[in-house]
């Protein structure tokens, strides 16, 4: 029987990287065009991390702890022991979400996990014109998400190559109605030969359409694009880090997103976002502050049209 040599390990690691990210150039042909503002799952459009809300939502290449698990779970990789992230997001006037997620790091790579719970404040039930009160009903999305994220191994003049992959189930409830489903996560993380530098692909919310009773909607499917830079001043013990996603949907245009942070002495952060292609959002702000493995943030974001204003409140821990 004929034997043929083994690839070397830089060659297993450039198949390897290969092989992903000819996966993720296939991405675009998953979003095909839906009509506007179609896809439904409203929950799964919402980042994790007040720090990246602060940022403009940039977090497919900048997340590197337990919210990579939503933004990138190739970002997992990063993690070198437990991390856990909690977030409240008081979004809009009537609409909350908290979410917890975790990173633990093996010898065979990273696992991450993620819970994500929406709901709204309670909805008076009407069946007919009338100031009768018929009670009221409410309505929630929970996504329950597994990842995995590994360093796959390093291209000669690129850099190295991390991946991951993620797994989601989805549930819905409206009064008495019920809607299951599920979706995947895809992404790959590049880390420059240029010190600082990172970029970042994933492809978030891949699965099948989900229904209530006859309706059905897709999941809104996003392909996520970016980079960022980080830079140390040790004269200035300070650290400065700019961010840009670019987020396309199957059912809507093209969106950009632009992030700074500045932190002094690796305690106190200052952040500024900005967003293009949203009808109600544009600008966003948000600090943080760290200390001995605890770090709390918060984010602000305008919105406009009378919605009322969205608050992140978030606190990481490194243990």
């Amino acid at each position: 029987m004929r034997s043929f040599p083994r690839p070397s390990r830089g060659r297993r690691a450039r198949l390897l990287a290969g092989a992903w990210i000819l996966c993720l150039a296939a991405l675009p042909a998953a979003l095909h065009a839906s009509e506007p503002g179609t896809a439904g799952f409203l929950s799964l459009r919402l980042g994790t991390g007040a720090r990246f809300a602060g940022m403009g939502d940039t977090g497919v290449s900048l997340a590197s702890d337990a919210t990579a698990t939503y933004w990138n779970p190739a970002g997992l990789a990063a993690e070198t022991s437990t991390s856990i992230a909690l977030q409240h997001n008081e979004w809009l006037e009537t609409v909350r979400v908290e979410s917890a997620s975790l990173a633990h790091a093996t010898q065979i790579g990273v696992f991450g996990l993620l819970f994500s719970g929406l709901y709204m404040d309670d909805i008076q039930r009407r069946t007919i014109p009338s100031s009768i009160d018929e009670g009221s009903f409410n309505f929630y999305e929970v996504v329950v998400q597994g990842a995995y994220g590994r360093r796959l191994g390093s291209i000669a003049k690129l850099g190295a190559i991390d991946a991951g992959l993620g797994v989601k189930g989805l549930f819905s409830g409206l009064d008495d109605e019920k809607a299951s489903g599920w979706a995947m996560d895809v992404g790959a993380r590049l880390h420059t030969r240029i010190d600082g530098l990172t970029f970042a692909v994933a492809g978030q919310h891949l699965g099948p359409e989900m229904s209530f009773i006859q309706d059905g909607f897709e999941l809104p499917v996003t392909l996520r694009a970016g980079g960022d830079y980080q830079r140390h001043f040790a004269n200035q013990r300070t650290d400065f880090v700019l961010a840009y996603d670019l987020e396309v949907g199957n059912d809507d245009d093209p969106r950009n997103h632009f992030g700074a942070e500045i932190t002094y002495m690796d305690l106190f952060s200052v952040r500024g976002g900005w967003k293009t292609g949203f009808d109600t959002q544009s600008g966003s702000f948000g600090v943080g502050v760290r200390k001995a493995g605890y770090r709390f943030d918060y984010a602000f974001t305008a919105v406009s049209a009378d919605l009322g204003n969205a608050h992140r409140f978030s606190l990481a821990i490194d243990l």
